[in-house]
């Protein structure tokens, strides 16, 4: 997998000489960043923010949902608002988690749903990784569209209602309905599979997660983001995350982005039956190791005379 946050850093590198000019919708004739920033937020016809016009979004604060680093060296503080108000057990894991990252990567790397797995980053977490993402506006939706993982986020603006989670499959994204507050969009998003983490410094959360994002595009180049946290199995009470403040690229692009390139790299180069815990690849490989035929592989799962081919 890609490193994120060397990826982050270069990606800032990179598209940082275009904040110095901004596009007019008229006919894209440069504008200075500073006159830019005092634009007010442009709007759709029907009056509403418009939180997508004039290129991508890049995190330009603190990307740190929780607390604040600590002197300068890039660690959050000790104890975060969201670790104080954990319940006992959860928290006692979280520390675990925590104190295994400051022994060896590796170790923390093993508690990481995104490394250990290449399970998406989730929801909240996507948002904080420090990646670009661009926002579309349709009738009825909003349309959230990530570089990280090519991530995309259906945010239903027609007054439907969540499904019933004891019915509806639990998801990745959670399901998400909208409204707006004023000029802010306010996202409401329940129904998640519990198998992510709200942040890179590993706060969890439960299937009970009940998600709450407010958008707000305060002029032309920044957009502000707030999160709040409802989740009574790991949470005591409504945890609120520091403000994210995002910067405009004009004209900027989405680029490529393979989730877990660096495995598939490997196996497409070695030999799969030679890759440690490739649990996959098993039903193959034993039938490679009998000498069976591979032609019939998935249409009979039996060797000769009923032998079991795994």
């Amino acid at each position: 997998m890609r490193n994120p946050v060397l990826n982050s850093l270069l990606a800032m590198a990179l598209i940082a000489p275009l904040a110095s000019a901004q596009y007019d919708d008229a006919g894209g004739q440069l504008k200075d960043a500073a006159q830019a920033a005092v634009q007010p937020a442009p709007r759709l016809p029907d009056g509403k923010p418009d939180l997508g016009t004039g290129g991508i979004w890049v995190v330009s604060s603190d990307n740190r949902l929780f607390g604040v680093r600590k002197n300068g060296t890039g660690r959050e503080a000790e104890v975060t608002p969201a670790e104080q108000a954990m319940r006992p057990d959860v928290r006692e894991k979280y520390r675990a988690q925590l104190a295994a990252g400051k022994l060896r990567t590796i170790e923390r790397d093993m508690f990481d749903p995104a490394i250990r797995t290449c399970a998406p980053f989730g929801t909240a977490r996507i948002l904080q990784q420090g990646r670009a993402f661009e926002v579309f506006q349709i009738p009825g939706r909003v349309i959230f569209r990530h570089e990280q993982e090519h991530w995309i986020r259906d945010v239903w603006m027609d007054g439907r209602p969540h499904p019933d989670f004891s019915v509806a499959p639990s998801a990745w994204a959670g399901h998400s309905i909208g409204s707006w507050d004023g000029d802010t969009l306010v996202v409401d998003t329940t129904g998640f599979n519990g198998l992510t983490w709200l942040d890179s410094p590993g706060h969890p959360h439960s299937e009970s997660l009940r998600l709450v994002q407010r958008f707000t595009r305060i002029n032309y180049n920044t957009l502000e983001v707030q999160l709040t946290v409802h989740d009574p199995e790991i949470y005591t009470r409504p945890v609120t995350s520091n403000t994210l403040t995002y910067s405009l690229i004009p004209g900027g692009q989405i680029t490529e982005w393979v989730n877990c390139e660096d495995r598939i790299v490997e196996m497409l180069h070695e030999d799969v039956c030679e890759i440690t815990g490739a649990w996959e690849y098993e039903a193959y490989c034993n039938r490679r190791e009998k000498g069976l035929p591979m032609d019939d592989l998935f249409n009979n799962r039996g060797g000769p005379e009923g032998e079991e081919a795994y």
